[in-house]
Formats: C-alpha cells, structure tokens, sequence
C-alpha cells in the first residue's frame, strides 16, 4: 500500500494520443483544459491532439483518463505513454 508521503512525492505523468471531431476540436480543448493537471501540447487541424496528464495519485489518473474519453466530441482517447517515479 502507497503511504500519503509516497503519494505527494511522486511523479506520475501519462501522454494520451486523443482525436476529436474536427468541427468540435476548440470545444473539446476548452473541456479538457478545465480537467485539473491535463495539458494540451500539439493539436492538429483534423482533430488529434497530444495531451498530458500530471497527477500524484494514480486512481486520479485513471478517473481523469475515464473524464477525458467521455467528453461529447472525443472520438478516442489512447493512453501511449506512461511513467512513475
């Protein structure tokens, strides 16, 4: 089990690949810019964009990860990177 100090000294970053309907691409980065610890880095004009996910605790990694893929727009939202320390 993860002690509380474990957890606010960690560092637990995930990058997502997440592709949106074109016509709703500002839409959605509006949405995922109020999610606490996402940061958009890259859009496209068809829709992709790189986003990042910094969150100390894992479960709220995954509940963001959940948010993300329900955002009206989204087509999908693929996690491709990964890293705790």
């Amino acid at each position: 089990m993860t002690s509380p100090q474990e957890l606010t000294s960690s560092i637990n970053i995930c990058g997502l690949l997440v592709h949106a309907h074109q016509k709703d691409t500002e839409r959605v980065q509006n949405t995922l810019q109020t999610f606490p610890g996402v940061e958009i880095h890259k859009t496209t004009d068809d829709g992709r964009m790189i986003v990042t996910i910094d969150k100390n605790d894992p479960a709220e990694m995954v509940d963001t990860i959940n948010n993300i893929q329900t955002v009206d727009g989204i087509l999908s939202a693929a996690m491709v990177y990964q890293h705790h320390e």
